[in-house]
């Protein structure tokens, strides 16, 4: 019996493909990252059957890469060794379980943001979740694990922050649970006290094994929300401004990003241009509260720090939602409804990438400026987006290209980030989200104890390194 039969045997037939039509789907993604064709696909349903594939893949050794939509920008479901298997999960898409007062929800790899906004809206429209910069039919528990960013995340953190505990196979077959959740169902309230294990799954890209479950944190919906667009010059006076709101616990949400983003969202053709003159960046600033009185005090401590702010650059302009709303018509709200529908914009060509960083917030004005000129020195739109994380214990920022994927395009695409990436690293930056390429370059810099530990780690959990070998350059 070959192995595709033995997969057929766990998942049933109608379940494994081996087709050159699949196998080239799941080959590439957006990115400039290179192909690679696995050798068969298997949709597992259960977390049994999840057990079964690996525990076949122990006896045979084809690699195993885990994958739900693949909607990453760092090629990280693509198989980086010969004769890969990938594992769909998007048969796994139940969400099991809402708990209203400690606010969580337990969810299969499977499940979307359109899944979990459409079913907290009709179920639960006292809690919300969040929600990043990407298509709605991406994985809520993927983006979780690769640390990303979301509309919280100014007050709350990145999207790990947001994990509870979770369910996982191991490499060698064993399930086992991490956080509150050891106690048994019903009780997936923590992640803590105890080891925290969840870093033996966040950030690791499917390499310690295949996560089944997960709890994430949900947050009250507040009666009242406001939003305010902010226009401002230069990379160091608009992280200066954006750090002090942060910092004054106005706003749950700092958006900003160059002109050329918000121009795309109103059509402006490609390739888009800045023209002297115009702001640098727009920032879009959310902010929730209880009552009318609660809302329009915040927008008055807003408008105080702009104020303060127009001392230095009277050209800073701040601008009520509603005042947005009329000058750019109904697509204006559609954009803070739910902010996956701006990514279509992004998508306009076969080719998306970026060069994403956590960094320190001192230099992230130096990061900004210098990016926005190597960005230039390329030929490529400057679509710079940054965001304040956790109340500014740690600032974020990335050059995101879209590109046609085109030979001389993609060289092109490839060398720019590169020297973003060397300039982010010597101001102590570490990307996010790390292909291959950027994890080589992280290893050549950065303590190598890290590294030899996460070694150790991959080993002690996948003696036969079969889960998603090579990822991180490990």
């Amino acid at each position: 019996m070959d192995i595709k039969q033995r997969f057929e045997n766990i998942v049933g037939t109608k379940y494994v493909s081996d087709g050159l039509g699949e196998r080239y789907i799941y080959s590439f993604d957006m990115t400039e990252n290179p192909p690679r064709k696995p050798l068969l696909i298997v949709m597992p349903s259960t977390v049994e059957e999840d057990k079964k594939i690996i525990e076949l893949a122990n006896e045979t050794l084809p690699p195993l890469v885990p994958f739900v939509t693949g909607q990453n920008v760092g090629g990280l479901t693509i198989p980086q060794v010969e004769g890969a298997v990938i594992v769909d999960l998007k048969r796994m898409d139940k969400i099991l379980e809402v708990d209203e007062e400690a606010m969580y929800m337990v969810i299969e790899p499977g499940v979307t943001f359109g899944h979990v906004k459409r079913h907290l809206d009709k179920h639960h429209p006292t809690l919300r979740y969040t929600y990043p910069l990407a298509p709605p039919y991406t994985s809520v528990l993927a983006n979780a694990l690769v640390q990303g960013l979301c509309d919280l995340s100014t007050t709350h953190g990145s999207m790990t922050d947001f994990i509870n505990g979770l369910e996982a196979v191991l490499p060698t077959g064993e399930v086992v649970r991490v956080g509150t959740s050891i106690m048994g169902d019903g009780n997936w309230f923590a992640r803590y006290p105890l080891p925290d294990l969840v870093g033996l799954f966040s950030g690791w890209q499917g390499m310690t094994g295949i996560v089944t479950k997960i709890a994430l944190k949900l947050w009250p919906k507040k009666k009242f929300e406001g939003f305010a667009a902010l226009f401002t010059f230069g990379e160091h006076a608009t992280t200066h401004l954006i750090k002090k709101i942060a910092r004054s616990g106005i706003s749950e949400d700092l958006d900003s990003q160059s002109l050329s983003i918000i121009k795309m969202l109103l059509k402006v053709p490609y390739p888009v241009k800045h023209f002297d003159g115009e702001p640098d960046y727009g920032t879009v600033i959310g902010y929730t509260a209880n009552s009318e009185i609660e809302l329009n005090e915040k927008f008055r401590q807003l408008q105080e720090l702009v104020d303060t702010a127009k001392e230095d650059d009277p050209r800073i302009v701040l601008i009520p939602w509603p005042t947005v709303v009329k000058l750019m018509g109904d697509q204006a709200n559609e954009w803070i409804d739910f902010p996956s529908d701006a990514f279509k914009v992004l998508a306009e060509h076969d080719g998306l990438t970026w060069v994403g960083t956590y960094i320190h917030p001192k230099h992230w004005g130096t990061a900004l400026d210098g990016g926005r000129k190597i960005v230039e020195k390329y030929g490529f739109e400057l679509m710079a987006f940054m965001k304040p994380l956790n109340i500014l214990h740690i600032a974020e920022f990335k050059f995101i290209f879209r590109f046609p994927k085109d030979e001389e395009t993609i060289d092109r695409v490839r060398k720019c980030c590169e020297e973003l990436l060397d300039f982010a690293l010597s101001l102590g930056a570490l990307p996010y989200k790390t292909p291959i390429w950027s994890a080589k370059k992280v290893q050549k810099l950065a303590d190598p104890a890290f590294f030899e530990l996460a070694r150790k780690i991959k080993k002690l959990l996948d003696p036969n390194n079969i889960m998603n070998p090579g990822r991180l350059d490990l």
